[in-house]
C-alpha cells in the first residue's frame, strides 16, 4: 500500500544538493515522486531536472519558475544559509524572502490536497517573543518589497535567528488561508544536525556552546535522513489532516526547555 502517496506525484525541493534537502530529494525519489530540484549546486540526487536557482535572486527564481511544472503535489522548501560568512541580508533571503516568492509562483499549480513542507529550526522557537517584528516582514507583499524592509530594519532582520522565526509563523499564516484550497502547510524544527551547515555555527558559537545547550538529549546529532523522514511525513497524503504545524524534531530538547528541565537561551 502507497500509504505516503508520492508515487507519479510531481514535487519540488530546494537546497536540494545538500544536508537535509539532498536527503529530502533522495528520499522522495525513493517514494516514487517526479522529483524537480532547485540549488546553486550541482545536484546528485536522482532527479527529472536540476535547475540552478539563487534564492537571493528575483530574477533567478522567475526563471527557475518558467521550468517547472503546471501542475505539482508538494513543495518542500530546504534551502539555508546559516549566517556568516553570509552577510545577514543574504541569509533573510535564502531562509525566507526568496522561498516565499518561489511559493506564490508555484501557488496556483498546487493540486488540491497538496503541501508546502519547510525547514526551520528550533532556533525560531522564540518567535511569539519577536511577534511584532516578524509580523513586519511578513506583511511585505512581494520580494522586493521583503528584501527593502530587511535593509531598512537590520536589528530585526538579523539573519538565521529571525529567518526561521519567520518560517514558523509564515506557515502558520498560510495554512489558515489556504484551507479552502486544502492546501496543507508544515515545517519541522530540526536540532543541531550534521550537515555541511553546521561546521559555520561551530565557527559562530563554538561546539562547546553548541553542545551544551542546544544538543539533544540522545547527546549526539541528528542525521540529515531523521529530519528528512518527517518532512516528507509531513508533505505525503499519510498527513493529509495535518495542517499548520511546526514539529520540532529533536528528541525532546524544546520540550526539556517548556518543562524546566533544560534552561532556555531563545
Amino acid at each position: 500500500m502507497d500509504i505516503l502517496g508520492y508515487v507519479g506525484e510531481r514535487v519540488v525541493v530546494t537546497g536540494a544538493a545538500s544536508g537535509m534537502g539532498a536527503a529530502v530529494a533522495r528520499l522522495l525519489g525513493e517514494q516514487g515522486a517526479e522529483v524537480h530540484a532547485l540549488d546553486v549546486q550541482p545536484v546528485e540526487a536522482p532527479a527529472k531536472q536540476s535547475i540552478h536557482c539563487d534564492l537571493r535572486d528575483r530574477e533567478s527564481i522567475d526563471a527557475a519558475l518558467t521550468r517547472l511544472p503546471e501542475s505539482l503535489f508538494g513543495v518542500f522548501h530546504c534551502a539555508g544559509l546559516p549566517g556568516p560568512p553570509f552577510s545577514n541580508l543574504d541569509t533573510m533571503l535564502v531562509n525566507f524572502v526568496g522561498p516565499r516568492h518561489l511559493t506564490a509562483g508555484l501557488l496556483p499549480r498546487l493540486v488540491r490536497g497538496g503541501a508546502i513542507s519547510s525547514i526551520s529550526s528550533v532556533a525560531g522557537m522564540g518567535w511569539e517573543k519577536n511577534r511584532e517584528a516578524v509580523e513586519a516582514l511578513l506583511d511585505t507583499p512581494d520580494f522586493d518589497a521583503g528584501s527593502d524592509w530587511c535593509q531598512a530594519h537590520p536589528k530585526q532582520a538579523n539573519g538565521y535567528l529571525f529567518s526561521k522565526q519567520c518560517i514558523i509563523l509564515e506557515t502558520k499564516r498560510r495554512a489558515a488561508e489556504w484551507v479552502d484550497r486544502e492546501l496543507r502547510v508544515n515545517c519541522i524544527s530540526p536540532s543541531p544536525t550534521d550537515t555541511p551547515m553546521l561546521s559555520s555555527f561551530h565557527q559562530q558559537v563554538t561546539r562547546e556552546f553548541l553542545e551544551e545547550h542546544f544538543l539533544s538529549p540522545l547527546g549526539r546529532n541528528a542525521t540529515p535522513e531523521e529530519q528528512a523522514e518527517p518532512l516528507v511525513l509531513l508533505g505525503s497524503r499519510a498527513a493529509r489532516f495535518v495542517s499548520g504545524q511546526n514539529l520540532y524534531v529533536d528528541f525532546g530538547y524544546v520540550a526539556s526547555v517548556e518543562c524546566g528541565a533544560r534552561k532556555s537561551l531563545l
